[in-house]
């Protein structure tokens, strides 16, 4: 298991406009600029193997850190399949089945679409400025560790994640997610900042399990609206289903 050292050194981010000594800040400064209170993106994802690829297109609306509906727009077998986060609550509807599915705590952590991302990551159920402790560890190239250890009240799918972000506008460029006996399972690394509704946000994400690196998905942001408003029965099983 990979040890960090800690350290408490005051550290510079020109996009804090300050100097801070406190990771809890570069955290909330990184959630505030790429989920803000609401958004709805349009987004592409590309699932490669050494065997198949797909593309999906997607529509994402999120509010707050409890709502979350997803529905993908494109190939034309899967158009219409949705998602919806409700607090703890999550379901998936299937329109040609007209079967709506519910998904277990269990599942969470399961594959979403056959993709490296899962459930848990496309709801954006998990609130890392919340759900964790924050510390720094030692720089490295030009970036600034912060080790996040899940709390013990926090309902999260991965105890550690490790971000590495660049002192130059504090949003991340990769996270490192660790499981309970500390394995490096995952890395997600992000790249191409764009700016919306004056958001920067990362918009080329690449996802790759550590026990397959020949298996990427890739996520590809079209356009982020922070600006959005939603009826109040948006996030709904009603709406989920359209009945």
């Amino acid at each position: 298991m990979r040890k960090f050292l800690l350290r408490k050194d005051i550290v510079f981010c020109v996009a804090l406009g300050a100097k801070v000594n406190s990771p809890d800040a570069w955290l909330d400064y990184q959630e505030k600029q790429m989920r803000g209170d609401r958004s709805r993106s349009e987004m592409v994802m590309t699932i490669k193997t050494p065997n198949w690829s797909r593309t999906l297109e997607i529509l994402s609306d999120v509010e707050g850190k409890k709502q979350a509906l997803s529905t993908i727009q494109s190939p034309a077998k899967d158009k219409g399949i949705r998602t919806l986060r409700i607090d703890n609550n999550m379901w998936n509807y299937f329109p040609k089945l007209k079967r709506k599915v519910a998904v277990s705590s269990s599942m969470l952590l399961a594959s979403w679409m056959g993709s490296d991302f899962t459930n848990d990551d496309i709801l954006k159920a998990s609130s890392m400025a919340e759900d964790y402790s924050h510390k720094f560890a030692k720089d490295i190239s030009g970036f600034k560790v912060i080790v996040n250890t899940a709390k013990s009240n926090s309902k999260v799918m991965w105890p550690r994640i490790v971000t590495y972000a660049s002192k130059r506008d504090c949003l991340p460029r990769r996270y490192s997610y660790y499981d309970k006996d500390g394995k490096l399972r995952r890395t997600l690394t992000f790249s191409e900042i764009k700016v919306f509704n004056g958001h920067k946000v990362p918009t080329h994400w690449v996802m790759v399990p550590q026990d397959d690196k020949t298996k990427t998905t890739v996520i590809d942001y079209r356009s982020i609206d922070f600006a959005v408003s939603f009826k109040p029965n948006h996030f709904s099983q009603k709406n989920l289903t359209g009945n």
